[in-house]
């Protein structure tokens, strides 16, 4: 869980060195953010927050079901076991868990802070939200990749059988 905050964290102070590097006018770019991003960083970080706020118990308990609680799971978690006596057999579903409610805990913080820090006209507050939005997005996508990495997983170990 932390080296996927920490990769968020580290996009989102690079989208943010980015625009203060290459942004030579800093009103203009604020003017821009005001008038053609905010309003939609604000639906689409409150609109993915809350479709995943409504989706997470089902998609963590068809996970646990449908992968972590099958047969061969089970015999191929047991061969691992022993190769590692540490492992434990729903860390995967406790990683989508947590992974999935940082990233609806992230774009709500995000959209809150479009309607809030992004109506201020101070560059500060413009880079806050620019990096928030970031680090929103970036969480966002790591969390659609490991839910696709365990489906293909999943598929892979099903076409098996």
């Amino acid at each position: 869980m932390r080296r996927y905050v920490l990769q968020a964290l580290l996009f989102s102070t690079l989208v943010v060195a980015g625009v203060v590097y290459w942004v030579p006018d800093a009103h203009g770019a604020m003017q821009f953010y005001a008038d053609k991003i905010r309003a939609s960083l604000f639906t689409g970080l409150l609109t993915t927050g809350s479709f995943l706020l409504s989706l997470k118990i089902f998609i963590v308990v068809k996970f646990k079901e449908t992968v972590f609680d099958t047969p061969r799971y089970r015999e191929l978690f047991e061969q691992l076991k022993k190769i590692d006596p540490r492992l434990k057999r729903y860390t995967q579903v406790r990683n989508v868990s947590n992974l999935i409610f940082a990233s609806i805990v992230s774009a709500l913080i995000g959209a809150a802070a479009q309607v809030t820090l992004g109506l201020v006209d101070y560059f500060p507050c413009f880079l806050a939200c620019i990096a928030i939005a970031a680090f929103a997005g970036a969480m966002l996508f790591q969390t659609l990749w490991l839910v696709h990495t365990i489906i293909s997983d999943w598929l892979d170990r099903t076409e098996d059988l």
